[in-house]
């Protein structure tokens, strides 16, 4: 569990330095997508995260990689610039089960650099299958009424003190501090929250605008393989711009 804790905190840090899809590089020439055996339900989009097995090889057939031969997936944020231009567009629209023959030009590629095994403007051939996908569910104010009627379903407030006390939490939140007034990971939220609560639970998390709980909802479905999270996507500003009731803070 401590090794998962310090992961966590690792991931929520790195996410936030980064938009997911806005690392996305353009598509060019010689870039190939063949689909050789179609999948089953939802397209995986920009901002899931994926996980996958893969073989890559030169054009000459030298494998240079493989997550099948270390019998371990590979997961990655897709869109979100941790892999190369090719994968990104290669993997988008996938479905559980779908295997695909990517071609990935160099300049969707490691471009003139090279890398291990492989030289430099190499055009890599990748064998792709999608085991998984997994998200958070961004809501509205409609659906987080919804979701507070119904049983065990917790709302958590991540903010600081001083933001409770400004603006008032909604009713039956509870207060667990996720980031310092830096941006930092403040050093007691992996105690309180991983301690209340399990990755099986369904768990609501606000802020003040909706972008820090998207990283932390990230985080939680990425690195602890959380399926229940929901993020408030306009955060406590659009819930009190709707006019929805606010009470003060207990504490």
């Amino acid at each position: 569990m401590f090794r998962a804790v310090v992961i966590l905190l690792w991931t929520i840090v790195l996410v936030s330095c980064s938009d997911s899809g806005n690392a996305v590089g353009e598509i060019t020439a010689g870039f190939e997508v063949t689909t050789i055996q179609q999948g089953q339900g939802e397209a995986a989009a920009f901002g899931d995260v994926v996980s996958v097995h893969y073989t890559g090889t030169l054009t000459d057939g030298t494998k240079f990689d493989s997550s099948r031969d270390r019998n371990r997936p590979f997961t990655f944020t897709l869109g979100a610039g941790e892999v190369i231009s090719g994968w990104d567009h290669g993997v988008k629209g996938m479905k559980r089960g779908e295997q695909r023959k990517l071609v990935v030009p160099p300049e969707m590629g490691y471009g003139s650099r090279s890398v291990s095994v492989i030289p430099a403007n190499s055009t890599l051939l990748f064998d792709v299958e999608l085991l998984d996908i997994a998200r958070y569910t961004n809501i509205d104010n409609s659906e987080l009424k919804a979701l507070l009627k119904e049983e065990k379903v917790t709302l958590v407030d991540i903010r600081r003190p001083e933001e409770w006390k400004q603006t008032g939490v909604v009713e039956g939140s509870e207060m667990i501090t996720a980031f310092t007034k830096r941006g930092g990971i403040h050093p007691q939220f992996s105690e309180k929250f991983l301690q209340r609560f399990k990755p099986e639970e369904r768990v609501v998390i606000i802020c003040r605008t909706g972008s820090r709980t998207a990283r932390l909802a990230q985080a939680l479905v990425k690195e602890l393989g959380w399926k229940q999270v929901y993020n408030v996507e306009k955060g406590i500003t659009g819930w009190i711009k709707q006019e929805n009731p606010v009470v003060k803070p207990v504490g």
